[in-house]
């Protein structure tokens, strides 16, 4: 975990650092940068020692980091220039995977993933402050954990070898602006299973609130 948050602080230290750089060199209209939480949910299908169908919800609520760069290409106007189609282009970090249930004697199971992703979609802008935009986008996982809270604290596992690394989502996204600054919701729903073992299905989903500023 601490390896993850120092990988979050230098990668938003490293988009803030281009972004000032981009300011003083007039940066590109539609260049920004967000940052933000996103709540996950993991599904987790398969078969128990006994031989029955099991599914194990990983959906308590837990909050992990987000953070990216976007760039909107301006493609076409509408309104007099009030409304706008834009592709949209993204690149940037992402922590998911869940929490277990607390069982009757307060033990629980938690998943952990880092990835790099990166996504594009169509964005369409009403009155150049609420953009719309359906997205894909694509992930690839280079840090995965689970952990199992007990009352003896043990180290969390390394699960990478069980994941599929490379994964797909499809999503939503809201967006205001204000001059600069932006704020947005977005949902994602995972196409694709992240367990590697045939015999296991893993499907994960996520809700995320970003703040950004674009140029």
């Amino acid at each position: 975990m601490k390896k993850q948050l120092l990988l979050f602080l230098c990668t938003g230290f490293f988009c803030l650092s281009s972004l000032m750089a981009q300011e003083n060199k007039k940066a590109p209209a539609g260049l920004g940068f967000e940052a933000g939480m996103g709540y996950n949910m993991l599904t987790l299908q398969g078969k128990s020692l006994s031989g029955n169908d099991t599914t194990v919800f990983y959906k308590r609520f837990w909050m992990q980091p987000c953070i990216r760069l976007h760039y909107d290409i301006r493609i076409k106007d509408f309104s007099s220039g009030k409304s706008t189609l834009k592709v949209k282009t993204f690149l940037g970090y992402y922590a998911f995977g869940g929490k277990a249930k607390v069982s009757d004697i307060g033990e629980y199971d938690m998943v952990s993933l880092s990835s790099i992703e990166a996504g594009a979609g169509l964005s369409f802008d009403i009155i150049e402050m609420v953009q719309i935009s359906p997205l894909i986008k694509g992930q690839y996982v280079f840090a995965a954990s689970e952990r199992y809270i007990r009352e003896t604290a043990k180290p969390s596992t390394d699960i990478k070898e069980q994941t599929n690394l490379f994964s797909y989502n499809a999503g939503l996204q809201l967006r205001f602006k204000y001059k600069h600054f932006t704020i947005a919701a977005e949902g994602w729903y995972g196409l694709a299973d992240i367990h590697k073992d045939k015999s296991k299905t893993a499907k994960e989903n996520n809700f995320r609130i970003l703040l950004g500023y674009e140029f």
